[in-house]
Formats: structure tokens, C-alpha cells, sequence
């Protein structure tokens, strides 16, 4: 692929709008190059959108057509697909939301708050779905926990129109009654997760305190102004349009499409009330529980001051913890450290010593040990391998 002059380069961004979270990020990485962005929601054919905005480079967030892009001339124009696999089809570059990951955090996060069944509402045979139902299913599994998968019948939704949210909502909540409580219930979007909300809502069962929700995007106003904020996962938008604005650098320079797909990964689970719960029946284990996720950044926090704070000896925590999650608090407390570090060395750049800081490490030797005695490599060398 030839290289394209940069000046006054115009990117056409097909099926997002100027306000999507990615396409903020995407505009912010394209305005510190000088290149213009054209947003588009029309499901024309490609071609004569390109001519139209004598466009030099298509980014695809969605709305074309498997057929219209057959008919596209292969490099045509350097094009990047963020919304699904088949870019590679058409010599683009993809560069992809990590549901699988995504899954992943949120099991793990049931499985922190002593969650022992968890459920997985499975909307459809898509690949993000796929991808977000199998790291749920495996880190759940990994905790030692029962996984269900409520798969939503999808012939089902043909021709109820408006009344598609109501059906859903009752096949949900029938789904979830005959499940065993308490229940971490993941779904695919925050937008699902307000309609699960609703829905249980409405039939009278607690949220969180028999069902813990937790969902997937962390579109702040959907998750805060809900009647029970949603806990989500940030899936990293703003990465996304600066990884898919560097890739169109590359091929404006004349590379080749990367054969694989880029995959970024999610920020983490942002927690709100939907899933604050610790589903143990001991108080003083979800008290503790509630510290270590509050405080675990304070190098002072400790057994001893969390049994103080609680009011029962520090002999009594370690045994209440020991019969009803199998660990002791230290080995939580370090374990929750160590994955939120663990997670800040594979999503960000930021030094050693500061995350160390951040994740409530004493010194920078005794992050090193804990990364160590876990994978067997230094952090430094651990970050090289997920990069």
C-alpha cells in the first residue's frame, strides 16, 4: 500500500455518532495529527460515501453491509474495523474491545464478594458475546463457582415490537427465580442491565442482596442514573480510538493490515450499588470484606486494624474468613492487591514505584517479591510479555 500524504487527510467513520465514547477518543487522536473526521450513520453503499466525502480512509464502527464491502476494491483505501471480526476479510486492520476479558473481570468480581452461583445472560450467537460467555464461564469455574447460562431465545423477539423490553424483562425474571440465591448476574451491556434491573425490580426481588448485577461498557450516565447505579466494566474506549488512529498512521504509511486482530484491554469493573454485597452470611467477613475493597490502596491497612474496626478479635476473622471463603484476610487483602496492580502493569504505562504506591505496597521491593512468587518473572518483565 502506497503511502498518502498527511495533509488535510479525511477519515470517514461509518455507523458511529460524533458523541460515542469511541469516536471522542478517535476525534482527540485524529485532531493532534491535523486530520478531519467525517461521522456518518447512513448504510449506503461504500463507495459512494467515500466519493462523496473524497475521503483517504474509512474507519468501520458498523452499519456495512457484507455484501457492499464484497463489491469494495481490497486496499482500496486504508480501513480499520472496530466492531467485529470481519475486516480482516477485506485486507482492513481491526482493532477490538477484549470481551473475553471483559468476561473474565466481572466473574472474578462475583467471585471476590464470595459469590458460589453466578449467571451469564447470553443474548445471541455473536462474536462478542461468545467471546465475554466463555472468559465469564472459565474465571468462574477457576473460583470455584456454579456458572448458568440463560440463553434468551431469540425467535422470540421477532415481531413483538414494542413490547420486546416487557417479554424480555419476564422471561429474565423467570430465568433468574428458579436459580439459587444469592446470585452474580452478568449481562452484556448497561443497557441490557437496566431492563434486568427493571425487571426484577418489578417483581420484587433485592438488588443487590439476592441478585448482584453487574454489566458491560460503564456508559457512566446509563450506570449512574439508573434506580440501582450498575456496576460495569470499562472496557477502555479511549484506547481503542488511540490504538485504531495509530494503525491508520501505519497504513497511511504504506504498511500492510496486521493479519491478527488488535485487541485492547478493559480498564477493570467500576463497582457501584448493584453489585455492593458481600454475599457471605458472617457480618464481620463482609465487613472486612468491605475494607479491603475500600482501603486496600492504604499500606496500613491490616488484619488487626480491620478486626478493631470491626470489633472481634483478629483470631476470630481469620476463622470466620477460613470457613466461609476458604482463605484468610491477609491472603485476600494480597490477593486484591496484586490483581488490581497485575492489572494496572498490563493496561497502563505507568512506573513501577507508583503502582507499587497505588495498590497499597509498602516499597517497591515487596510489590516486586509478591509479582514474583505469582508469575515468576519481574514486573518489568511480565508487562514486556503482555505488550
Amino acid at each position: 500500500m502506497a503511502a498518502i500524504p498527511a495533509l488535510s487527510r479525511r477519515i470517514l467513520v461509518l455507523g458511529l455518532g460524533p458523541y460515542d465514547p469511541v469516536a471522542m477518543a478517535l476525534t482527540d487522536s485524529a485532531r493532534q495529527r491535523g486530520w478531519a473526521m467525517i461521522f456518518s450513520k447512513k448504510d449506503g453503499p461504500l463507495a459512494g460515501m467515500v466519493r462523496q466525502w473524497q475521503a483517504d480512509a474509512v474507519i468501520v464502527g458498523a452499519n456495512v453491509s457484507t455484501q457492499d464491502m464484497r463489491r469494495w476494491p481490497r486496499g482500496r483505501v486504508p480501513m480499520v474495523w472496530l466492531h467485529d471480526l470481519e475486516g480482516r476479510r477485506y485486507g482492513a486492520g481491526s482493532v477490538l474491545l477484549d470481551h473475553y476479558a471483559a468476561g473474565r473481570l466481572a466473574a472474578r468480581h462475583f467471585v471476590d464478594l464470595a459469590f458460589r452461583h453466578l449467571a451469564y445472560c447470553w443474548l445471541g450467537d455473536l462474536w462478542m458475546l461468545n467471546r465475554q460467555l466463555e472468559g465469564f464461564r472459565q474465571a468462574a469455574q477457576e473460583g470455584g463457582c456454579t456458572v448458568h447460562t440463560l440463553d434468551w431465545p431469540r425467535q422470540a423477539a421477532k415481531g413483538l415490537g414494542s413490547s420486546y423490553s416487557v417479554t424480555f424483562r419476564r422471561w429474565l425474571v423467570r430465568q433468574v427465580a428458579a436459580l439459587p440465591k444469592p446470585l452474580g448476574l452478568m449481562v452484556e451491556s448497561d443497557w441490557t442491565g437496566l431492563e434486568a434491573l427493571t425487571g426484577l425490580r418489578e417483581t420484587g426481588v433485592l438488588v443487590p442482596d439476592e441478585v448482584a448485577i453487574a454489566s458491560c461498557y460503564n456508559i457512566a450516565p446509563v450506570c449512574e442514573g439508573a434506580l440501582v447505579p450498575l456496576t460495569s466494566v470499562d472496557m477502555n474506549w479511549p484506547e481503542q480510538g488511540r490504538q485504531a488512529i495509530e494503525m491508520m498512521d501505519r497504513l497511511f504509511q504504506g504498511d500492510e493490515p496486521p493479519a491478527e486482530a488488535l485487541w485492547v484491554a478493559p480498564q477493570g469493573v467500576v463497582p457501584r450499588q448493584s453489585s455492593d454485597v458481600v454475599a457471605v452470611p458472617h457480618t464481620g467477613v463482609a465487613k472486612a470484606m468491605h475494607m479491603i475493597r475500600r482501603d486496600f490502596r492504604d499500606d496500613n491497612l491490616t488484619v488487626g486494624r480491620m478486626a478493631r474496626t470491626i470489633g472481634i478479635s483478629a483470631f476470630a476473622l481469620n476463622w470466620a474468613f477460613r470457613k466461609h471463603l476458604g482463605r484468610s484476610p491477609g491472603e485476600q487483602l494480597r490477593q486484591w492487591r496484586l490483581r488490581e496492580a497485575m492489572s494496572l502493569l498490563a493496561t497502563t504505562m505507568r512506573k513501577i514505584k507508583d503502582i507499587a504506591a497505588a495498590c497499597g505496597y509498602g516499597t517497591v521491593d515487596q510489590f516486586i517479591r509478591c509479582v514474583r512468587a505469582a508469575t515468576g518473572q519481574s514486573p518489568a518483565a511480565w508487562r514486556k510479555k503482555q505488550l
